[in-house]
């Protein structure tokens, strides 16, 4: 499963090659492009990879540009050019790269009765100044064409900045590479771990790792921090041992709980958790 590691070129282009045979041939095929994809635990990781793999792709580039404003800003203390600079989580990137049938990830609930949610994967068919015009790959609406505008998107309030910011733009993303937590759920049949560093939260490397189907279609990318033999086959697992306390006392406010398998009294709800 380990892809070996060199330097950071080589061993990147190793594992995108693992992942992505043949990319330039198959570009036009939808299956193949939604049944692979590289995992990193950060986004500027999963943006050096998504430059990289769509530089990479056969077809004519497209940039889409967005327009970003501080809303209030009435003295005009954040320039423009600063305002492109900002990538923040959950917000497309101020230069949006697109070729025609790349693999793109949907940002916001568009139309949900049609598929159209925060987080559904599409291929890029066709594109316009104003609008995209995207394929739904999965589910009940596979096959179904849909056009994508530009629209303000908002940042959320805990963002940590320290003034509103709009941004006008496509809600997608590439995703030739995604983060790990934006695949919770989800089955991939080819899959790649990209670990420079190792992971950062509690059981972010289980989701990466169990969202394949095979470990023969797994790889996985891990920079080591010795010349360690171990250390070049090894990674780091993050787990807060208190979760998984079974002797932790709970504390609760209120009698019911709603879960995913219905309402829970007080003592099942304290049972789960602890199992």
């Amino acid at each position: 499963m380990v892809v070996k590691y060199n330097n950071e070129e080589d061993s990147m282009a190793r594992l995108i090659d693992s992942i992505f045979p043949s990319l330039s041939s198959n570009a036009e095929s939808s299956t193949y492009m939604t049944t692979r994809a590289i995992l990193a635990s950060k986004n500027e990781e999963v943006d050096k990879l998504n430059d990289k793999l769509i530089s990479m792709f056969s077809g004519e580039v497209r940039t889409f540009q967005s327009f970003d404003e501080a809303i209030d800003d009435t003295n005009n203390n954040y320039e423009e050019d600063f305002l492109n600079s900002l990538t923040p989580n959950g917000l497309p990137p101020h230069k949006l790269v697109l070729k025609r049938n790349c693999p793109i990830i949907l940002l916001r609930n568009l139309d949900p009765s049609n598929e159209l949610c925060n987080g559904t994967r599409m291929v890029c068919r066709n594109f316009k100044s104003n609008v995209i015009d995207a394929e739904i790959v999965f589910g009940q609406h596979a096959g179904k064409h849909a056009f994508i505008p530009r629209i303000p998107l908002s940042l959320a309030e805990n963002e940590g900045y320290p003034f509103k910011f709009k941004r006008k733009q496509f809600p997608i993303r590439l995703c030739f590479a995604m983060t790990i937590n934006k695949t919770q759920g989800q089955t991939i049949p080819n899959i790649g771990v990209y670990l420079p560093q190792p992971v950062f939260s509690h059981g972010q490397l289980y989701v990466a790792l169990s969202r394949g189907t095979s470990s023969s279609t797994t790889k996985v990318l891990i920079k080591p921090d010795t010349n360690n033999i171990r250390e070049k086959r090894a990674t780091k697992n993050v787990v807060y041992k208190e979760v998984l306390n079974a002797d932790l006392e709970y504390k609760f406010d209120e009698t019911f709980y709603v879960t995913e398998i219905g309402w829970m009294n007080s003592a099942s709800f304290k049972s789960c958790l602890r199992s």
